[in-house]
């Protein structure tokens, strides 16, 4: 047989990392030479209960050993039904709100994005930083640096615009408020946006669901969106995006009726993800605080001035002065057996599963600790 030859054709995918992945469990990766890698990335807030947890596999297994895995939650809506209850009394304020479960978090993304536009608000969407990370533009989009090098500014830049009725909705990701220091800034947009008739679109899609304590980031910052999106996390990693909306929205928005629904699977295994929240996952992170804070507190001093560190729960940000410094630590941990998050090239974050162990725990901040005192000196 002849031998294809693909000349006009290119793989678009990341290949920064340099694992080359064999298997995976709990919070460790394994690649193909054996080596064990511990994951503080949570795959990147989509991994809530780990790799292969054993309850979500279960689930998973038992509708697969049905032959139901193919067909969409429309087709099986008692799931659904359930796991939309079940979400309604997690999402802060979601009592009596509308739940739509769909295929992925990029759809629930940038069908959220034209909510405005489809209620008739002709004012720009403004979107702070990288909540806009998915979104195709199609609509009128105004991407704010967020936060910048002067947050505040921003902020009351937007506050003001909000008042000149120039802004329909503001969408924004609650981490970074909360992660900058800047959840007072938060509050004042949001009394803001009330007073004004403002969307608030706040997007939940790339972190963990219950990684603080409490089971999603509005409550850290003490607000309540119009419109809630949740991503992959609440799914344990399988394909699945959620829109939540207050009641006042529900009848005008046909769109979302017409979207691709969430696969079944992803169905039970988020089912299984907010069973295993509320039964043990947000008490176990509330558990390690203490432990968390000693550790933080060590790695304070040898931060000094040269960085600083922003802790809730599980979710830790650590920015460095000198922007290069943040990759070193990131390869330095590779090279000893643990993955950071260095998507901003001035900080790394660590966002674990909420399954990991103290010993993990223990482990992470020993090695960040002596990579920080080699990288530092």
């Amino acid at each position: 047989m002849k031998k294809l030859e693909h000349r006009n054709i290119s793989l678009i995918m990341g290949t920064s990392r340099s694992i080359k992945a064999r298997n995976a469990a709990g919070t460790y990766l394994i690649d193909e030479n054996g080596r064990e890698y511990l994951d503080l990335t949570g795959d990147f807030g989509r991994l809530t209960t780990g790799y292969c947890h054993p309850a979500v596999q279960k689930s998973a297994m038992n509708l697969l050993k049905k032959g139901l895995f193919a067909v969409t939650s429309g087709v099986y809506p008692g799931l659904s039904a359930e796991l939309a209850e079940k979400l309604a009394v997690l999402i802060p304020g979601a009592a009596n709100r509308r739940v739509a479960l769909l295929e992925s978090s990029f759809l629930a993304k940038n069908l959220a994005a034209r909510i405005p536009s489809i209620l008739g608000k002709e004012a720009e969407v403004v979107v702070l930083g990288r909540a806009g990370t998915g979104l195709c533009g199609a609509e009128p989009l105004r991407r704010v640096d967020f936060p910048g090098e002067n947050p505040e500014l921003d902020i009351e830049k937007s506050i003001g615009e909000c008042d000149e009725g120039k802004i329909s909705a503001l969408y924004f990701r609650p981490q970074d408020f909360i992660l900058f220091g800047l959840e007072r800034l938060a509050r004042s947009l949001e009394a803001c946006a009330r007073e004004k008739g403002i969307l608030l679109i706040v997007d939940e899609t790339e972190i963990q669901p219950g990684i603080t304590g409490n089971p999603f980031l509005q409550e850290e910052l003490g607000l309540i969106g119009d419109i809630t999106l949740l991503g992959e996390g609440v799914a344990s990693g399988f394909p699945m995006g959620v829109i939540v909306l207050r009641p006042s929205l529900d009848n005008e928005l046909g769109i979302i009726e017409d979207a691709r629904p969430a696969p079944i699977l992803s169905v039970q295994a988020a089912l299984t993800t907010v069973e295993l929240l509320e039964e043990e996952l947000l008490d176990r992170v509330r558990e390690m605080e203490p432990l968390l804070s000693e550790r933080t507190k060590e790695i304070e001093e040898i931060l000094g001035k040269k960085g600083s560190l922003v802790r809730r729960g599980l979710l830790l940000r650590i920015a460095f002065r000198e922007r290069e410094i943040a990759g070193a630590v990131q390869r330095e941990m590779l090279s000893r057996g643990i993955i950071v998050n260095n998507r901003e090239k001035e900080a790394i974050y660590i966002t674990p599963s909420l399954i990991i162990r103290k010993r993990d725990i223990n482990r992470a901040f020993a090695v960040l600790r002596e990579v920080l005192k080699e990288v530092l000196s």
